[in-house]
């Protein structure tokens, strides 16, 4: 029997906000194909409330949100559905004023800098974002629209001068961040040191599973309280702290021309620019760090320590990316195979004060 569904667009802000949960999602036989049904539905319906010429619609995939790409005859699009795979995640980063702060910094972005970046469209409403409301489930789901930015990602690992510019660029982010005025009612979630507990938190499932020893956690827990002291000392002062990519890996930017552009900012929140820097360095051979840093100081000077405090973020980082994928059964085996390699190669020399980034992949 054929899906039959019956949508409509909404362009009026929902104020709500919803309290973060936790809970497993259940997908019975045959959701897949129901869901790719009801996302072409809300697609379909979200494109009727933009000024722009009707074209065709490609399926991209589904992580932090569902994404098409829509091709017209003048130009490309980024239709983004934001629905996370696993609720899981947190429905933060669901809220419209979330979603809609992301949308502002890009814009930003694209207007003050010469970083070349996705910038939103606003709909006939003149709004960022665009409701789709299922009728059958009373569900609304929130869409947004980006012009499509050329561009490869790149394979094998980054050359020198490839990571030099990657820290060229990472620091024209954070001068940015570091010099624009917040919109009001600017929203996004902050990476600190209550994020680190609550991914910490997250991650102890995977000892109940199993997948990691309770010695290992209990390592990663002294880890973590140290950090935490560290995030206690630096503050949150101007030059340390504000808006963040927080993702920037390799899927992340694309190489044109010899010029790197950041896409999926969806992650993006408050935080350390040193976090920022940890984050993307996880994805660098040791031999190619340097080299980021080379960059990243031709433009922005980092501070006294940076060392020894990025590769406290460095573990603060590799615990954000274990909690997100602790929840993937996919992603079991390689958490189980990790966790150990981690602790021994990152978090025992980190307590025991030998530094590690130059030389632990």
């Amino acid at each position: 029997m054929p899906l039959r569904l019956s949508v409509r667009a909404q362009s009026q802000s929902q104020a709500d906000w919803w309290d973060l949960r936790l809970e497993y999602v259940y997908q019975p036989r045959g959701y897949g194909k129901m869901q790719d049904n009801i996302y072409d539905y809300i697609a379909k319906a979200a494109l009727a409330q933009y000024d722009i010429a009707e074209g065709e619609r490609y399926f991209l995939g589904h992580s932090e949100s569902v994404t098409f790409c829509i091709k017209t005859q003048a130009e490309k699009f980024l239709l983004r559905i934001h629905q996370l795979i696993s609720k899981l995640q947190g429905d933060v980063w669901q809220r419209p004023e979330v979603i809609e702060s992301e949308l502002l910094w890009l814009t930003a972005l694209r207007h003050d800098t010469e970083v070349v970046v996705q910038e939103p469209v606003k709909n006939l409403q003149d709004r960022w974002l665009t409701q789709v409301l299922v009728d059958e489930t009373r569900e609304v789901f929130y869409c947004s629209l980006l012009h499509w930015i050329d561009g490869n990602n790149l394979n094998g690992q980054r050359t020198p001068e490839q990571a030099y510019q990657l820290g060229l660029l990472l620091a024209r982010l954070h001068q940015h961040s570091s010099q624009w005025q917040l919109p009001e009612n600017f929203v996004r979630p902050a990476y600190d040191k209550n994020r680190l507990q609550a991914g910490l938190l997250a991650l102890y499932p995977a000892v109940l599973q199993e997948l990691i020893s309770a010695e290992d956690y209990k390592t990663l827990e002294v880890a973590a309280y140290q950090v935490q002291e560290m995030i206690e000392t630096l503050g949150q002062k101007q030059n340390v702290w504000g808006l963040i990519h927080a993702d920037l890996h390799e899927g992340n930017y694309l190489l044109h021309n010899e010029e790197f552009r950041p896409i999926d900012f969806a992650r993006c929140g408050f935080g350390y620019y040193l976090y920022d820097i940890a984050s993307s360095l996880q994805y660098l051979l040791p031999t190619v760090r340097p080299s980021f840093f080379e960059g990243y100081q031709a433009i922005r000077k980092l501070p006294e320590h940076y060392l020894q405090i990025t590769e406290g973020f460095f573990i603060m980082a590799l615990i954000e990316v274990l909690s997100f994928h602790v929840n993937n059964p996919q992603e079991h085996k390689w958490i189980s195979e990790t966790v150990p390699y981690i602790i021994k190669e990152h978090v025992h020399p980190y307590l025991e004060g030998k530094s590690f980034l130059f030389t632990k992949y």
